[in-house]
């Protein structure tokens, strides 16, 4: 499968025109979920290299088509997660795409050392949806009139463990005002999908940056987890 270049060269050429240059770097930087960063360059006659100054929004259009490319080809022997086009003064252009395993690691470690605020985000609103849809909750009025729901928690214990057959067993322990209860809810499949995918990511393409685990405990307080405090509130083991 190819990708016709030409509507993102001829955009990019008449748009990036701040400085002069010999010429003009798109550099394209994905991770493993489809995401990237974006970058431009002017190349000088002494090979010095200048960001630019402007925002992409009126040509995105055309600069997005790179990422429609990496997702039709990423399940094939063409896949990439760099992809940088070149192009002269004259409009001549050339491009290179490749796999970088260096990044795809370092990729899936920022996701993973992270992957606890997922789950803390997803598990507040999966209780809040399944208690208000259960009636559990309760309500009152605000001063506005309003209907608001009662939160029925302040503070969580999740636990996941990953059987050998490489299914979920939980358990969601809830506390409120010192007094704990057992939550019986069913997890979404979208969350399960991404607990055994953070599983097997971190216990085999990460085996030797992270220690091999099977369970995964969660406090929650009802709010974000501060990103500097991660060991305070998970453990895996």
């Amino acid at each position: 499968m190819s990708i016709n270049l030409v509507p993102i060269v001829e955009a990019a050429y008449n748009y990036y025109n701040e400085f002069p240059c010999v010429k003009l770097l798109l550099k394209y930087e994905f991770t493993p979920s489809g995401s990237y960063k974006f970058f431009v360059r002017y190349v000088s006659e002494s090979d010095e290299e200048v960001p630019t100054e402007i925002d992409s929004d009126p040509i995105d259009n055309e600069l997005d088509k790179i990422a429609d490319y990496f997702e039709a080809v990423m399940y094939t022997e063409e896949k990439f997660n760099r992809f940088i086009i070149e192009i002269g003064s004259d409009k001549t252009y050339s491009h290179r795409q490749y796999w970088d395993f260096e990044k795809e690691k370092q990729d899936w470690l920022n996701t993973a050392e992270v992957f606890y605020q997922w789950v803390n985000q997803v598990m507040m609103s999966m209780i809040f949806e399944y208690e208000k849809d259960n009636g559990f909750l309760q309500v009152q009025y605000d001063s506005d009139g309003d209907l608001e729901y009662l939160s029925s928690w302040d503070s969580g214990i999740f636990t996941f463990h990953i059987s050998s057959k490489k299914e979920i067993e939980y358990s969601i322990v809830l506390t409120l005002d010192g007094k704990e209860r057992i939550l019986d809810m069913p997890l979404k499949d979208y969350f399960t999908e991404g607990i055994l995918e953070h599983h097997k990511v971190t216990n085999i393409e990460l085996a030797d940056e992270w220690e091999s685990w099977n369970t995964m405990i969660l406090k929650s307080l009802h709010y974000d987890i501060p990103y500097d405090k991660r060991e305070e509130f998970v453990r895996y083991f």
